[in-house]
């Protein structure tokens, strides 16, 4: 017959102890299908209420009562299973038990029709009403698993008048055992403890046993796994724990089992309930004349605390609040602080800090100060301050909170990337017998970033009349641009456009212009061309008037008649001129004889 390697869902509240439900059953007559209702399950126990040993209860129950039946007598006929139990080699007889039970298909696991323990052998004889059953084999306290069914799949067996042979054999699996103990003046006996197999959770129950008279125990039937192990108490005055001396699961140390893993488990239990506790933590800087600040963690609510300030393991006078103000008598040692917690019907308990650092004086730090300019390659500086004298600074420069690479010395050139972020620089002072001291400077406004700004270019004609365009190039996308005129380096008033028109009085000079673009986030920037030619006159003009030429193109010139006509001549001041020359000569060479009067 083949074997079950696991529980089946039948099995699941097989390993269930016994002397948690006192008198499962009342006395009954051999009619072996009355079976009892429970009692109620002790409130100590109520957690673990569905991992009890019921099945295997009910089945001593029965067996207990166990005789030889007979049809008349039962009032319906029976069958006799007989068969062999083969258990795993090694596995110890001596402690627990195991049945084999036969239950009505329609009826509770915890209501078995008839049940037999299996002898020192494995042999039994099985006495059941005749028709359809379940048989089973259940243990408690034995590193082996429940075997379900004729299969192992909780399949139904039909038994008749001849009876069945049911052979079976179990696997082995792994198991929890030990011993648990009582305080003197206290009784554990009556099933008043028991020990339970959680999963690695804690909250979920896996099997469960009673703790025996003697103080032993052992739960079987359990699967390689991650289990916690709680051992409760209905004893008035004595504590459950979860084992290792834990007051939760959360504490509790782990019981990693392999497939057939015999785990050794053992408590104490006591009087008090153990308190759960936290290592504190001290905060602050282990610096003369800094106040040193403990927290305590999560403790059982509830509780009390006291503390003690210790210096290199020996307790400080008079330090016993949950801060405390470093002296100099302190210097060269490290500080520990115990925390202790009371609380009625609690263990009291302490614990203990991990070490300060080493107990060192302040060096005198200010917060250092950026100077230069936000702007993309321009260099900034950091201004220190005055620090304790002896004291080794260290810089680091930082592009909106993150440290720039390389970027330790005092002055940093700000790179294109870090355009409209800000910049901090953090100095680090450290001398022997000192804290290491880091200040960190306020940052810096948004860096401005670069404009493309080309070199403008004039063009045009350098003379007088003429107009001269500035072409500024290609500049960032959305840049406003302004221009500025200059002679000679001077601004020319009003000549803010991108073109301008020459007249006398910039002739003999040189002409410039600026361009200036602007735009938000950006550096404001201007460029200046290069320097035109000389302005000079052109050798002949248009009039300025019906009868008037420019001052420096004074000879008039009559189209009609080709003559031209100077300042002193008679005709002069009448005459309308068409043309005006600067020169006779450039009159003359333009077809123009002079006047004669």
């Amino acid at each position: 017959m083949g074997v079950s390697s696991s529980r089946s869902a039948r099995s699941g509240v097989v390993s269930l102890v016994a002397a948690l439900v006192v008198s499962l059953f009342v006395a009954v007559t051999p009619q072996v299908a009355q079976a009892q209702e429970l009692p109620e399950v002790d409130p100590a126990f109520a957690s673990v209420a569905a991992a009890l040993p019921q099945t295997v209860e009910a089945a001593a129950a029965l067996a207990t009562q166990r005789r030889a039946l007979d049809t008349e007598e039962v009032g319906q006929e029976l069958a006799t299973v007989t068969g062999t139990v083969t258990f795993p080699a090694g596995t110890d007889l001596t402690q627990g038990r195991t049945f084999v039970v036969a239950v009505a298909p329609d009826l509770s696991i915890n209501e078995p029709l008839a049940a037999v323990q299996v002898d020192a052998t494995g042999a039994y004889v099985l006495q059941a009403p005749v028709g359809d059953v379940v048989l089973a084999v259940v243990s408690e306290g034995r590193a082996v698993f429940d075997y379900w069914g004729a299969t192992g799949a909780d399949d139904v067996s039909t038994l008749t008048a001849d009876g069945l042979v049911y052979d079976v054999g179990l696997a082995a699996s792994a198991l929890v055992a030990g011993t648990v103990t009582v305080p003197a003046g206290y009784d554990l006996s009556g099933g008043q403890a028991a020990v339970a197999v959680f999963a690695a959770d804690g909250v979920t129950p896996i099997a469960v046993n009673h703790v025996t008279d003697s103080g032993a125990y052992a739960v079987g039937g359990l699967p390689a796994g991650d289990y916690r192990v709680q051992i409760l108490s209905a004893i008035e005055g004595v504590y459950s724990e979860w084992w290792n001396n834990a007051p939760s699961a959360a504490r509790a140390t782990p019981v990693v089992l392999g497939e057939t893993t015999h785990a050794a488990v053992s408590a104490s239990l006591a009087t008090l309930q153990i308190m759960e506790t936290a290592v504190p933590k001290i905060s602050g800087k282990p610096v003369v004349g800094q106040t040193l600040k403990v927290s305590t963690g999560t403790w059982t609510p509830g509780v009390t605390f006291s503390y003690r300030w210790y210096a290199n393991g020996v307790a400080i006078s008079s330090a016993t609040a949950s801060s405390f103000v470093v002296t100099s008598t302190q210097l060269g040692k490290k500080l520990t602080v115990k925390v202790t917690a009371k609380k009625a019907t609690f263990a009291t308990a302490s614990a203990t800090s991990a070490a300060t650092g080493t107990i060192v004086r302040p060096l005198t730090a200010p917060t250092p100060t950026i100077s230069g300019t936000a702007y993309v390659a321009k260099t900034l500086t950091a201004k220190p301050g005055t620090w304790t004298t002896g004291t080794t600074l260290r810089y680091q420069w930082y592009v909106a909170g993150v440290a720039v690479a390389n970027a330790t010395a005092s002055t940093f050139k700000i790179p294109s990337s870090a355009a409209w972020k800000t910049i901090t620089v953090s100095v680090t002072g450290s001398k022997s017998g000192y804290y290491t001291t880091k200040k960190t400077s306020q940052p810096t406004a948004s860096v401005k970033a670069l404009l493309t700004a080309p070199v403008p270019k004039v063009t045009g004609t350098t003379q007088v009349t003429k107009r001269l365009t500035a072409s500024p190039g290609t500049w960032t996308s959305g840049a406003t641009l302004k221009y500025q005129w200059y002679k000679d380096g001077v601004a020319i008033s009003g000549a803010t456009g991108t073109t301008l028109s020459l007249t006398s009085s910039l002739a003999g000079k040189r002409i410039t212009v600026k361009v200036t673009g602007s735009k938000s986030g950006y550096v404001t920037t201007t460029k200046t061309s290069a320097a035109t030619a000389v302005v000079t006159y052109p050798s002949r003009t248009a009039p300025i008037s019906l009868s008037s030429c420019p001052s420096w193109a004074p000879i008039k010139g009559n189209a009609d008649s080709m003559i031209y006509h100077l300042s002193t001549g008679r005709y002069y001041a009448v005459t309308n001129p068409e043309v005006c020359f600067r020169t006779e000569t450039a009159a003359v060479a333009a077809g123009y004889r002079k006047s004669k009067l």
